[in-house]
């Protein structure tokens, strides 16, 4: 119930945030807007206020804002969206995406004070035995680039370290003491082994061959299953080798870090968009509305800071959400954009039956997908 009551809402606000975004900005460019809906179907409650309808409809899983004269090249009203200038038809059309971004980094203001500190793209101290510790990474260098891309911020360090093969040369541009230097090597293994006992968990880490052991007690942190007693866990994974430097957040830089979340956001959305082009990334990777509920309920039912987890969910669904939508796929706002850019371009508009057939393609296209994918989700939930 909760899980059905929270996706509920989420679906709610981040696709009526959208709407609201094309709305205000159509309104203070002086479009004409016939309806501003929350929900769909049905209208429960309608009040006419000036040329524009809001309602209130039966079904809580989206909005819509209707223009005057959307798909009309004949409706001769100088207000009507047709008819209005390229620019401002690319304003409005870009609000909602961007509307939906403004929540995420809204949402990330909330979010990062909650698990301060953060961590920062300052090497702490550097893992023994690693390939970038035999290189010259030292405690103290300011990581500024990776393979001569641009390093703001620790995520983006996770980010680029990602799409980096095991085998392959990573170099760090550091800043250290006022100079900047190139480190080269590749990405050190680190195979973790978690042996679950009566008394607590050993865990052994091993970094390119060397290992160290550890025995850690079962504690309010650390607390005791006894369905993984007599287990034992293992993990590979390829390491840059080094602990960040953490930093508390306060008033004046959750800002500055909150932003830094957004945009991490958005390129991993562009990075995944990219991935799946290039065919690194398959269909059957991607998840839809199916397989959003069921993130829905994990992040509902993962205890203690369930409520930061389902804010955190919100805040990636509602920035994919926008970036998404600004994407240039025909029936999108993406799409819509595009055509708008073209006219700019040559000067007069595409054909609205043109476009029209494109935009229904494309819709259609979309649909299919969005059942595939869904498809795909139940049958992994039920698998």
């Amino acid at each position: 119930m909760v899980t059905a009551l929270v996706s509920i809402i989420m679906f709610l606000v981040m696709v009526s945030l959208h709407e609201f975004g094309h709305f205000i900005v159509a309104k203070l460019l002086n479009f004409k807007v016939d309806e501003f809906s929350v929900g769909m179907g049905p209208a429960i409650y309608k009040k006419q206020k000036g040329e524009t309808q809001y309602s209130v409809r039966a079904l809580p899983l989206g909005g819509y804002c209707k223009f005057d004269g959307e798909d009309d090249v004949d409706n001769i009203d100088p207000r009507a969206f047709m008819n209005q200038k390229p620019w401002k038809r690319l304003l409005v059309l870009l609000a909602g995406g961007v509307f939906n971004i403004i929540l995420g980094f809204m949402l990330f203001l909330v979010i990062v004070p909650a698990v301060s500190p953060v961590s920062t793209n300052v090497v702490d101290t550097v893992v023994e035995n690693s390939y970038s510790a035999e290189a010259g990474l030292m405690q103290g260098d300011k990581i500024v680039e990776i393979n001569g891309r641009h390093v703001g911020f620790y995520n983006d360090i996770e980010l680029y370290k990602q799409s980096a093969d095991k085998d392959e040369d990573i170099t760090l541009t550091v800043k250290r003491g006022g100079e900047r230097m190139k480190i080269t090597f590749k990405l050190s293994e680190q195979y973790i082994e978690q042996i679950y006992g009566e008394d607590g968990v050993q865990v052994n880490d091993t970094i390119n061959g060397y290992t160290t052991g550890e025995f850690v007690p079962y504690s309010d942190s650390v607390v005791k299953n006894d369905a993984l007693v007599g287990e034992t866990q293992t993990v590979t994974r390829y390491i840059i080798g080094f602990n960040p430097v953490q930093e508390d957040i306060n008033f004046f830089n959750v800002w500055g870090e909150a932003l830094n979340e957004t945009k991490f956001v958005v390129k991993l959305v562009y990075r995944s968009f990219w991935q799946m082009i290039t065919g690194k990334i398959g269909v059957d990777e991607m998840s839809g509305p199916v397989g959003i509920v069921s993130e829905v309920n994990n992040a509902v039912n993962s205890g203690k800071y369930s409520w930061l987890n389902v804010l955190n969910l919100i805040a990636l669904l509602t920035i994919n959400l926008g970036i998404f939508n600004l994407l240039p796929i025909p029936a999108l706002d993406g799409g819509r954009i595009f055509f708008v850019l073209i006219e700019l371009v040559r000067r007069k508009p595409i054909p609205p039956d043109k476009e029209g057939v494109v935009h229904g393609i494309g819709l259609m296209l979309l649909l299919l997908l969005i059942l595939f994918i869904s498809f795909k989700d139940i049958m992994r939930l039920i698998a």
